[in-house]
Order: C-alpha cells, then sequence, then structure tokens
C-alpha cells in the first residue's frame, strides 16, 4: 500500500447569504465577540499566562464554547509566533492592520473617504471567526456544511444549541486547484470522513466563508517505463 505523503491545501471562497437579517445579526455578534476574545487571548499569551487557564477565563468573559475559545487562542498563538519568526515586535501588533490604522491617524482625511477607512478597519478587527475541523467529529461542529436538495447550506453555532443557517452563494473563488464544479466539491468535504477548516471575514458588510480541505494523495511510483 502506498504512503499517504502528498497533500494539497484546497479553499473555496464563498458568499454567505442569510435568509432572515436576525441570523444575520446573530452571526456578525458571534464575530464580535470571538474576535474580541481572539485580541484579548494575544495580550494574555504576551503576559505568559497558560492555555488552559486561559481557556477556562475567555469562555466565561465572551460567552463561547470551548472549540471556538481553542481556536482563538491558536489563531492568536499563530499571530504572536508569526512576529517573532519576522523579528517583529509582538507587543506592537495592531489588529485591524497598522496600514489602515496609520492612514484613520492623518488628519488631512475626512468625510466619505474616513468612514469609508473607519469601517474597513472595524471590519477587519471585529469581523472574524475561524472554525478548525475535528477528524473525530467527521467534519466540523461548529460551522458545518450542509446539502439541502439543490442548495448547499453552513450551519452556524451562535450559542447552546443554537444555530443558524446560511446559504453558500454561487460565483466562489478556489485557491490551490481548479474545479469544474465547485458545489461537488463542497458536496465533497460535507460528506467527506475528514475535517474541514472554515474561517468566515466580513466585508463591505457582507459575510465570506473560506472552507479549507486538505487532500492527501498517494506517493507517486517511479516504474522503468518513467526512468527510460
Amino acid at each position: 500500500m502506498d504512503k499517504e505523503v502528498l497533500k494539497d491545501m484546497v479553499t473555496v471562497q464563498a458568499k454567505l447569504v442569510f435568509d432572515r437579517e436576525e441570523d444575520k445579526k446573530a452571526v456578525l455578534d458571534l464575530m464580535r465577540r470571538w474576535s474580541s476574545c481572539m485580541r484579548y487571548a494575544y495580550k494574555r499569551l504576551l503576559e505568559r499566562h497558560k492555555r488552559n487557564e486561559l481557556k477556562r477565563q475567555l469562555q466565561g468573559i465572551f460567552n463561547l464554547n470551548s472549540r471556538y475559545v481553542d481556536d482563538a487562542i491558536m489563531k492568536a498563538n499563530s499571530v504572536l509566533n508569526s512576529c517573532k519568526e519576522r523579528g517583529e515586535n509582538p507587543e506592537k501588533v495592531i489588529f485591524g492592520g497598522r496600514q489602515l490604522f496609520e492612514k484613520l491617524q492623518k488628519r488631512h482625511i475626512n468625510g466619505k473617504v474616513y468612514r469609508k477607512l473607519q469601517r474597513e478597519w472595524q471590519e477587519k478587527r471585529k469581523g472574524n471567526l475561524y472554525s478548525r475541523g475535528d477528524r473525530s467529529k467527521k467534519g466540523n461542529l461548529n460551522t458545518r456544511i450542509e446539502i439541502d436538495r439543490n442548495f448547499t447550506k453552513l450551519r452556524i453555532n451562535v450559542g447552546k444549541r443554537e444555530y443558524v443557517y446560511a446559504t453558500v452563494q454561487a460565483g466562489w473563488k478556489m485557491k490551490g486547484k481548479t474545479y469544474m464544479d465547485r458545489n461537488l466539491l463542497l458536496q465533497a468535504i460535507s460528506s467527506s470522513s475528514g475535517p474541514y477548516s472554515v474561517e468566515l471575514k466580513l466585508k463591505n458588510g457582507v459575510v465570506y466563508a473560506y472552507f479549507t480541505v486538505e487532500e492527501v494523495f498517494p506517493q507517486p511510483k517511479i516504474t522503468k517505463q518513467m526512468e527510460l
């Protein structure tokens, strides 16, 4: 049996459409709390707080389940490690983007331009959510892809046993590979026993989802014909 050693990360970008405005508001509130949780976790990691101690604390402060908190800590730790690898001062990280923040500090910017920059910065700062997949749970518990007849839906856990659904809209971008039918790809992801990660981002008032799945390919064999 060939060893599975070649891996390829495939990411599908999609727009989410909510049937009800209150469902979208619930997701935006979840994204705001998760983003705040991640920023708070980052500051505590700078103070060398332990993960388990931090996890219990964050669940109470931000009213998030343990999986969401785990993912927030992981993302915060990733930002911290990335800063160290680049030789940057991790205490000077600006969530929402330093470039945008510095533009907002310029006094000559006002009116519509200022409001546009402020909205973009706030969305990047507060409009995020990341949910890792779990192989033992066959997919992703907090943000799960479901096929509803002719539609692909994303079920989002917004509270204790409280879920909202959003339609995954066509016209998607894709990173990593080109597929003829993106809907079939998402169906394959949802029916697979493998984990997939979901990241939500807010842009211009629209929620976008990024679905990432790891594909594993068998190690290629070198035959005599290939050597000739």
